[in-house]
């Protein structure tokens, strides 16, 4: 952690600081005080994942109010640099509840995410993934051009992404929820209004749900939304899903690499 980046933050009596995370979009610190203990998030890889870090605090801020994100104590730009309580309750990933209860909190969150009235623009996706293929190019031509290539065979499902938008997350990972009450979510970076099908698919994903958990997860999901998942719709979904997350890790370790 850089020092001077303590003395622009509004807290003081800081008795140790220590790194929890070097992630894919943030590098995360925890800050104990005298009065307490805080979250350091500092930014990285704004552009080439498209993250707009004004949009993503002002959602925050907003979505603290309806009870379900940390609060922002302090937001610098020039920085990159974004303070925000510690959550000293554990996140479902850390929690000793079965499996099924969690996969069930999970859905119901989703469910209730999906609900939300937030005013944030509408996700392109094809854009998304076509900066992700500009800047893997830079690095590997050949590789950027596989996944156009296979990407343009999912054309017509990326045409009918967002026809009917919803507020979502996009990367509902168990460790991103927190057993507070109400439970906390954190990291809302890739939030916006979407499509539901693909943020159902991402957490599918990312959380590496087997059939039967994805099963649970789309039936709690169904129970709290009162919505009915195709699944055949959804698996195709997944496939896209699945093949957006290989192009986008492709992308982290060339930036990686050449950043290090």
């Amino acid at each position: 952690m850089q020092q001077h980046w303590l003395a622009s933050l509004p807290i003081h009596g800081i008795l140790k600081t220590e790194p929890l995370l070097r992630g894919v979009s943030n590098d995360v610190y925890k800050i104990t005080t005298i009065n307490g203990s805080y979250v350091l998030k500092h930014f990285r890889f704004d552009h080439p994942y498209g993250l707009n870090r004004d949009q993503e605090v002002e959602v925050q801020q907003t979505l603290f109010h309806y009870g379900i994100a940390p609060e922002i104590l302090h937001y610098d730009a020039t920085q990159g640099l974004l303070l925000q309580p510690y959550i000293t309750q554990p996140d479902l990933a850390q929690d000793d509840l079965p499996i099924t209860q969690k996969i069930q909190r999970l859905g119901e969150i989703a469910a209730h995410i999906h609900r939300l009235q937030v005013d944030v623009p509408v996700w392109s996706l094809r854009g998304r993934i076509q900066r992700y293929c500009e800047h893997l190019a830079r690095y590997d031509a050949v590789r950027a051009r596989y996944f156009q290539k296979e990407l343009q065979q999912q054309r017509k499902l990326l045409d009918s992404f967002a026809n009917n938008p919803v507020f979502c997350h996009n990367d509902l990972a168990f460790h991103h929820v927190y057993l507070t009450e109400p439970p906390t979510v954190i990291d809302w970076e890739y939030a916006g209004l979407g499509e539901c099908y693909f943020d159902l698919a991402n957490c599918i994903h990312v959380n590496q749900f087997d059939a039967n958990q994805q099963q649970a997860f789309i039936h709690a999901y169904e129970g709290a939304s009162g919505e009915r998942i195709e699944i055949a719709y959804l698996e195709r979904w997944l496939e896209l899903s699945h093949l957006i997350s290989q192009l986008w890790y492709e992308l982290h370790h060339r930036l990686q690499h050449h950043t290090d």
